[in-house]
Parts: C-alpha cells; structure tokens; sequence
C-alpha cells in the first residue's frame, strides 16, 4: 500500500498506542476511521417498515431501510434517500432517535445514526434497490432482525411503545463488553482447548495438540497471526480466563499477489450470534489488508453448518475453498 500525499510504500509503525499504517518519507499517517451509516424507522399505523436483504450480508433477512452517508449529502438527506430508494416511500423525518456504533464490523466498523419517519405516500412501498420484498410490521408481527444495531434500535423502539416483553425477544442476549487483542504465549493452552470445538477437532490427539502449540510457538514470516476475544462477563464465570474466541491467519505471499487464508476461527458456544465472530472476522480482514493481502480464503468444507452460514453471511462466495476479495 503506498502513501496517498507522496507515493511511498506505507510502513506499519506504533501511532498513538496503535499499529498503523504511515510513510517514513512525508509522515502521513493512514486512520482507518468508522464510517457513518444512517437507518430509519418508517412508521405507519402502528406499524414499521422492513425490507428484505437480496445480497449478502444477509441475504435473504429482514432489516430496516438503511445505508451509508454519501459524501456530498446531510444525514437527514441521506435518510430519505436511503428509505425511497429500499421502499419507494417518501418520509418526513419525525425525529433523531438513537446513535449505536458497530466496532465489530463485518466487514468494516462504524456508527449508524436512527430516525424516526412517517410516509406521506405509504401505498407505494414496495421493494427497491438491494431489497426482494418490503412490508409493514405490526409490533408481534417481527420477524429476525438481520443486524445487532437494528435489533437493538427496534427493542428501545417497543419498550418506548410499552412492549417489554417483545423488545427482549427483539434484541436476544446482549453483546458481551468484547477485547480484541494479538494472541501472547499465556493464551496458547486457552487457543488449543478452544479448537475442540471446530468439527474436526472434537477429539484432538496429543499429537495433534503437540502440532498446534509447536505451530503457536513459530515465528518469522511463515508464522500465523493469531488474534482473542476477552469478556470480563466470561472471566467471572469461568474463574480463570477471558478469552471466549480466537481468529487465526496465515499470510501466504506469491509471485503475483499476497493472499490471506483464514486458518480458523472458534467462538465459545455461549457467545455466538452476539457480535463476537464479527469482531474477531473485522481483525482478520483489516489485518490482511494492512499487510497487502488481495483476498481472505477459507476452507469452508471444515466448517459446521452453522460457521457455514455465518460465512456465507459475510460475504465469502460458494465454493469449497471460499474468497472474499479485499482490494
């Protein structure tokens, strides 16, 4: 990756307590900074709008009309556009509802700003853009809510609406305060016992578990790079450990191009579909990124069928050795 002010190849160096990407020639520093999503709920006889997900991630749920900011545009603006192009329905904004920021990604962080919106044409919603279907909801009407910051803006949307009952169930279990950091020599023994839970691990070998703390200890180029999940949550229960999950990459350079192979990624069962997979997927992608990788590849006949759905989910293709491209 080169530097955008002069052109030099970009070195990865520690900025501000962070790796970051910056030029030794002219001293720019590269951020990689939130992008700013905006979601709305359109109202209409007690009732709200969904549409339905045609493209990954996704595909194939329900979520509320909702995109990213255009750079020539205002937030309010971006809302009405975003809700006529996925429904057709044109809106007055009522009011500014809730902010919720998605530092989990996949595959990419940011925060999403919620309005409140009436249609003054609500005849015509009917699926636009992305979308394969769009509908009015009565609250115990819901379906799944694709998406945690949906989810969670719906349930303080039903709990303002005196329905306590149907905002826990909107929202599920809520999301662990979750620590991403690099993988230390003290988590190796905690990494082993957590692959016993990938379906060809079930019953490891202590020659298989000889391998995996011999791959662990390796370093130098061929190394994997090996990132957890802490939860304090997990850690008072556990008495021991915080570490609910791991993502482990390997960087395979070629004559052509650099590519990342995602070697294996565990959650601890209690933590899954709580935003946990998508936090430790959002390191491995930035981190491929960062050292020059033009896609992540996974072996995804190794995977349960519910791992197989969460990567399908965001975003790798089909195939047995699925890619997601990066660049």
């Amino acid at each position: 990756m080169h530097c955008q002010r002069c052109g030099a190849a970009l070195q990865e160096t520690i900025v501000d307590g962070r790796a970051r990407l910056s030029c030794p020639s002219c001293g720019y520093i590269q951020y990689v900074n939130p992008v700013p999503g905006v979601g709305v709920l359109v109202e209409h006889e007690g009732k709200l709008a969904l549409i339905r997900r045609g493209h990954a991630p996704h595909k194939g749920d329900w979520a509320l009309p909702a995109g990213f900011i255009e750079a020539d545009e205002s937030v309010e603006q971006a809302a009405v556009r975003e809700t006529r192009e996925e429904t057709h329905l044109d809106v007055e904004l009522i009011e500014l509802f809730g902010v919720y920021s998605f530092p989990e990604g996949p595959p990419r962080s940011g925060l999403i700003i919620f309005y409140r919106a009436r249609p003054t044409n609500p005849a015509a919603l009917q699926a636009g853009d992305d979308a394969v279907d769009a509908r009015f909801f009565a609250p115990h009407e819901l379906p799944v809510i694709a998406f945690r910051t949906h989810r969670e803006v719906l349930a303080r949307w039903l709990q303002e609406r005196h329905e306590p009952e149907l905002a826990e169930a909107t929202v599920g279990h809520p999301p662990p305060e979750v620590t991403v950091r690099a993988a230390e020599p003290r988590d190796h023994y905690r990494i082993v016992e957590l692959m016993s839970h990938m379906p060809a691990r079930t019953r490891m070998s202590d020659i298989a578990r000889a391998r995996a703390f011999a791959r662990l200890r390796e370093s130098g180029p061929g190394a994997i790079e090996v990132w957890v999940a802490e939860s304090e949550e997990y850690r008072q229960a556990s008495g021991w450990t915080a570490i609910i999950g791991f993502v482990a990459v390997a960087h395979l350079d070629g004559l052509n191009e650099t590519r990342a192979w995602l070697d294996a990624m565990v959650v601890e069962p209690d933590y899954r579909r709580r935003g946990v997979g998508g936090a430790l997927f959002d390191i491995a992608t930035r981190r491929a990124r960062e050292r020059g990788a033009s896609q992540l590849l996974l072996d995804i006949t190794r995977a349960s069928p519910s791992a197989q759905e969460f990567y399908r989910a965001i975003g790798f293709d089909g195939g047995d050795v699925s890619r997601i491209r990066l660049r």
